[in-house]
């Protein structure tokens, strides 16, 4: 695995960091499909922020979600 990378398998946090302006790189491992994100601080603190719950537009969250599950769907 790239040291480079972050690997997240969580769709809804992966949507989370695609909301915030920071798109994933997808890979398949076997059946399933990994997101993986830069390893940077500014990953890590969204990460922090995803974990406390914010509040953010649902709608523009959920035409995140369909972009990134559309583009999980493709890459199996």
């Amino acid at each position: 695995m790239n040291e480079n990378r972050i690997p997240i398998l969580d769709i809804h946090q992966a949507t989370f960091l695609d909301f915030k302006g920071i798109p994933p790189d997808l890979t398949k491992q076997g059946s399933r499909v990994v997101f993986n994100f830069p390893n940077t601080k500014e990953v890590f603190e969204l990460i922090q922020a995803y974990n406390k719950n914010p509040t953010v537009p649902v709608l523009d969250f959920v035409h995140h979600l369909r972009r990134v599950r559309s583009r999980m769907l493709a890459a199996r």
